[in-house]
């Protein structure tokens, strides 16, 4: 008796053995384990694009590199060299997923693969033998520059995959043997445009002491209505258009005898709109700005020439919204009485 309760108990030893041995899946143990072996590698904390490590010249340098430059939204005015971010984060997603955000611009063609020097840190030594693609790391947490090479082109950056590549975080034996590595899906996507077109503000700068151009900017009195720091700021006409056609647009009107000097302004002096502001990448369009016996003129750049004759003149131009289709149409007169 005693001999079949002690076979007994070996039978259910076993047999729940059995089971327990029944619960681990095919393969799952080496899933695990490759995983865990993974994780041995270090992470990338931080990725940074850095205006210093991406700018020309080598040696004072003074214009960032177009790739960089195209990190950052569109304005007007447009923003200077010195006033540029020193600095453009990536975002990481999770553990592999690395998302770099570039601003929507219909524009946008860099289609000879430009290389941007990002700025990494990881979230622990490496230790040796470690490499990213073929660049071998020291065993230190101190940020340190890599290169990469990438299309920024519209067309596959607006698509939902954007535009990718892999980078690999690799340990090797002695031989130069990979041993384990780990991957990170590196995205360059746009993000959502923006559909603002309405101007933010309509100025023209009274240029500084010393200085005439514009011509016509330099005659603006300093007791305009509107005048501020130098920057006379125009509100829309009462009673002006909409702007959802060429044929209806909102005017700003420039009045000889409201904001110049006594001496007026001559005949081929030019008035620019220097000071104008639009939303965060809109930009001045003269396509389809005009009725047919119209002059569209871009009123930053080109500006109002004041006519030989005494009489008003007008130019037309449209702004577009950084999404490339929503548009508001505008006309700009000099008033001469």
């Amino acid at each position: 008796m005693k001999t079949n309760k002690v076979f007994k108990n070996i039978l259910s030893l076993l047999t729940l053995g059995l089971v327990v041995f029944s619960c681990n899946k095919p393969g799952e143990g080496s899933k695990t384990e490759e995983e865990a072996i993974k994780n041995t590698i270090a992470n990338i904390k931080r990725i940074v694009f850095t205006k210093a490590k991406n700018s020309t010249p080598a040696t004072n340098p003074n214009t960032a590199t177009p790739a960089y430059a195209a990190l950052f939204v569109k304005k007007t005015p447009a923003v200077t060299y010195a006033d540029l971010d020193t600095e453009f984060p990536a975002v990481i997603q999770g553990d592999t997923v690395i998302k770099v955000t570039v601003p929507f611009d219909k524009t946008l063609n860099i289609s000879t693969a430009a290389t941007l020097t990002a700025t990494i840190t990881l979230n622990e030594k490496p230790g040796e033998n470690v490499y990213l693609g073929e660049t071998k790391l020291t065993d230190s947490t101190v940020p340190f520059d890599y290169e990469i090479s990438t299309q920024l082109v519209h067309a596959e950056l607006k698509k939902t995959a954007g535009v990718s590549q892999i980078l690999e975080i690799k340990r090797k034996d002695k031989d130069g043997n990979v041993l384990i590595k780990k991957s990170f899906k590196v995205v360059f996507i746009h993000n959502i445009p923006s559909n603002l077109c309405t101007i933010t503000k309509f100025a023209l700068k009274k240029p500084t002491s010393g200085t005439t151009t514009p011509t016509g900017n330099a005659k603006i009195k300093d007791g305009a209505t509107g005048l501020a720091n130098g920057i006379l700021v125009l509100t829309p006409k009462e009673s002006t258009g909409n702007g959802n056609a060429n044929s209806t647009p909102i005017e700003y009107e420039f009045k000889k005898d409201d904001h110049t000097e006594n001496s007026g302004l001559a005949a081929n002096d030019i008035l620019k709109v220097d000071g104008m502001v639009l939303p965060n990448g809109a930009t001045i369009s003269t396509d389809g700005a005009v009725t047919s016996s119209d002059t569209a003129k871009n009123p930053i750049e080109e500006g109002i020439t004041i006519p030989s004759t005494v009489a008003d003149t007008s130019i037309f131009f449209k702004i577009v919204a950084q999404d490339g289709i929503t548009e508001k149409f505008y006309k700009f007169t000099y008033k001469h009485t």
